[in-house]
């Protein structure tokens, strides 16, 4: 009998660690720095480091005056979130754009995208939702920082 526990008991760890893990959608982002000065990613909090560690390639460290940087982040949970920091001189701009499904009529589940934009020191911050994919929920955004 304690053979077949232990055997019960390593073919459930062995399920639990080989099982599929769900990813959230991907987010394109699209960064345009449309000032007169270089922009620079900068991140300083977790959230923004988890973006960060969940780009497929890094966001470039610096974006020169009517350049643009493009990415994409999709997280290894069932959500996806981006939460980004670019500076510019005494300019910040945050940005925040987020996927959540909630409960539907009929168990279905209801998408929604979430962007926000927070400026300080005088910075004109945007950020738009450019495409959604309604089959796979994954989407894209653009960004813009004067």
């Amino acid at each position: 009998m304690e053979i077949y526990k232990s055997l019960f008991a390593a073919l459930t760890l062995t399920a639990l660690y080989t099982s599929p893990v769900v990813a959230g959608p991907p987010v394109t982002v699209t960064f345009k720095n449309i000032g007169i000065k270089t922009a620079t990613y900068t991140p300083i909090n977790n959230n923004e480091f988890i973006t960060k560690t969940n780009a497929s390639h890094t966001p470039e460290a610096s974006i020169i005056p009517n350049s643009t940087d493009t990415y994409r982040i999709q997280s290894n949970a069932g959500y996806t979130h981006a939460n980004l920091r670019y500076q510019s001189g005494n300019k910040t701009c945050v940005y925040l754009s987020t996927f959540v499904t909630a409960p539907g009529p009929g168990a279905t589940k209801v998408p929604k995208w979430n962007n926000a934009a927070t400026p300080s020191g005088g910075a004109t911050c945007t950020i738009r939702t450019t495409r959604t994919n309604p089959s796979t929920y994954a989407w894209s955004i653009e960004i813009t920082m004067k």
